[in-house]
């Protein structure tokens, strides 16, 4: 079994990773909105493939903005410090735990350059991604928050350069 990771820069976007992420977020079933077109909030995509099948994403996305409001984190003015968010991670059930999660993190942050970095995610239902985000230099800033989607709570993390 051979895992080969790729990234794609926007300018490199075309209709088979429009519909590749679509499809990924789908089968999540954590994000809402039209899944075709969060493809266009990327500035970066890795993509993990086993044998051609593609089987783990994630992005360097325009940060959610309201995750720095008081209703959420309460850090609305950390807001204008940051313009990018790590996001859209997902593995396929089958290949969780394999470390596909890590690598892409690191890819992502490796190629995303010397800037600041959001990240929020589920602080208590997904203690996998809060390690992987803490050993990336991610730290846990400002109040969890209850998600309006799960029944879970968000906490936002940020990585200062």
């Amino acid at each position: 079994m051979k895992i080969e990771y790729q990234i794609f820069h926007k300018a490199e976007f075309d209709k088979k990773l429009r519909v590749l992420l679509a499809k990924m977020l789908e089968e999540q079933g954590k994000i809402q909105g039209n899944f075709n077109s969060k493809i266009d909030r990327c500035k970066l995509l890795c993509v993990a493939t086993i044998d051609n099948n593609q089987i783990a994403i994630g992005a360097i996305k325009q940060k959610t903005s309201s995750d720095f409001d008081s209703q959420k984190a309460g850090l609305s003015d950390l807001c204008n410090d940051f313009e990018w968010e790590l996001g859209y991670l997902y593995t396929q059930k089958d290949y969780e735990g394999h470390g596909l999660a890590t690598n892409i993190v690191r890819l992502l942050i490796n190629s995303y350059g010397n800037d600041n970095l959001m990240a929020s995610t589920e602080i208590t239902d997904n203690p996998a991604m809060v390690k992987i985000l803490k050993k990336n230099g991610f730290r846990l800033f400002g109040k969890p928050w209850k998600s309006s989607i799960h029944n879970c709570y968000l906490g936002l993390f940020l990585k200062f350069r």
